[in-house]
C-alpha cells in the first residue's frame, strides 16, 4: 500500500527563484525573493504540500527558515504553481559554520514523501550582502 501511495505522489516538475519578473540564482540580504515550485499529479492528490525554504549551513545541520503550507485538491494530470515569498536575512559565506545559501524542500504530507532541491549552486540561491 505504501509503495502505491508514494508512486501516486505529485512530482516536482520545476523550481526557480524570482526577484520581480527576473529569474535569478543570487539575491541580496533583505531583498524579496519568490520561490516557485511547480508540482504535477499523475492521479488525484488531496492533502497538504509544505514548502520549506531552508538554510544550507556549512559543516552543520540545515535549518528551516520559512515554512508555508498549501492545502491542495488536484485531479490527475493537473499542474499547480506554488509560490513562497521570503527575504534572506543572511549572506552566503562566513567561517566554519557559514551559510552556503538557501534551498527548497517540498513535503507531501498525504504520502509522507519529501523532495529536496539539488545540492549545487545554482539551482540553490546564493545571497550577497546589502550595498
Amino acid at each position: 500500500l505504501l509503495s502505491n501511495r508514494v508512486r501516486n505522489a505529485p512530482v516536482v516538475q520545476d523550481t526557480f527563484w524570482q526577484i520581480g519578473d527576473q529569474t535569478v540564482t543570487t539575491a541580496r540580504v533583505g531583498q524579496e525573493v519568490k520561490a516557485h515550485i511547480e508540482v504535477k499529479t499523475t492521479e488525484e492528490y488531496v492533502g497538504s504540500i509544505v514548502i520549506k525554504i531552508r538554510k544550507d549551513i556549512r559543516y552543520w545541520s540545515d535549518s528551516d527558515y520559512h515554512i508555508q503550507t498549501f492545502p491542495v485538491n488536484l485531479s490527475g494530470g493537473e499542474t499547480e504553481d506554488l509560490t513562497v515569498s521570503f527575504m534572506p536575512d543572511e549572506a552566503s559565506g562566513g567561517g566554519f559554520r557559514g551559510l552556503n545559501g538557501y534551498f527548497i524542500q517540498v513535503d507531501l504530507q498525504a504520502t509522507g514523501t519529501t523532495w529536496t532541491m539539488e545540492n549545487t549552486y545554482p539551482p540553490r540561491l546564493t545571497v550577497a550582502t546589502q550595498d
